[in-house]
């Protein structure tokens, strides 16, 4: 029998551990829930098939400067008959307010095929500067197929203003999952920890993607962004099956 998302017993064990410690931060040490959520439609003007995502991140220190991050996205490109659910765990380390290392584990429902995401990342930002880099191992949870997921962003905001400057790129190698997506941006402060941005990027089979995207900000913010594939690769690709309408 196939194995089924979020059911194998390493991801269960995985949320266990991250309530356990939630439970068992030391008195002394104030937990203080940090995060945010993000609502993405993106146009694919190749195919001409949006696609809407929607996410939300949690993160707090749990012991001293180790701190729990938790993910959990959905997202949908028109035409298709289901969703696409995400969740990921991030176990990090916060020497600075600038500096965030750790290791992440993630469980997707993807189109095709379901997959863990095994990896670690590094993030560093100031309020003017900021970058952020990961590397992940896939295994694909019902077949012998597996590969690799990386991806690098960089965001720059000048002076004390309210518009940030954004970009980056990510790349899946092994079959099934060969695509590549490099994009710029900027976004708009409508008030404090309310941002309107605006992305153009294109992927590997030379598809122009535009999006937009709202974001809810709370506390400081998660360390680290989204790892699920429609997080990192928005709108519908050319080579994709999609159901008649």
């Amino acid at each position: 029998m196939p194995k089924r998302l979020f059911q194998p017993p390493r991801f269960l064990s995985a949320l266990m551990l991250a309530g356990l410690g939630l439970a068992a931060a030391p008195a002394h040490a104030q937990l203080v829930l940090d995060g945010g959520m993000s609502v993405e439609i993106a146009h694919n003007a190749e195919t001409g098939i949006k696609t809407k995502h929607v996410s939300g991140s949690f993160a707090g220190l749990v012991y001293k400067d180790f701190g729990l991050q938790f993910d959990i996205s959905a997202g949908k490109h028109e035409r298709f008959t289901s969703t696409q659910p995400a969740a990921t765990l991030h176990l990090y380390h916060a020497p600075s307010e600038a500096l965030a290392y750790g290791l992440f584990l993630s469980a997707e429902d993807r189109r095709p095929g379901n997959s863990y995401f095994y990896g670690g990342e590094l993030a560093y930002g100031t309020e003017t500067f900021g970058i952020e880099a990961f590397l992940a191992y896939r295994n694909d949870i019902a077949a012998d197929t597996n590969g690799t997921r990386y991806g690098i962003d960089l965001h720059y905001r000048p002076g004390a203003g309210k518009w940030t400057i954004f970009g980056g790129g990510a790349v899946d190698e092994g079959d099934p999952l060969e695509q590549s997506y490099v994009y710029l941006g900027a976004s708009y402060d409508i008030r404090e920890g309310v941002s309107l941005g605006l992305t153009a990027g294109q992927n590997n089979e030379g598809d122009f993607i535009a999006s937009a995207l709202l974001t809810l900000q709370f506390g400081d913010g998660s360390p680290f962004t989204a790892r699920d594939t429609m997080q990192l690769f928005p709108g519908h690709r050319s080579g994709m099956t999609v159901t008649p309408p």
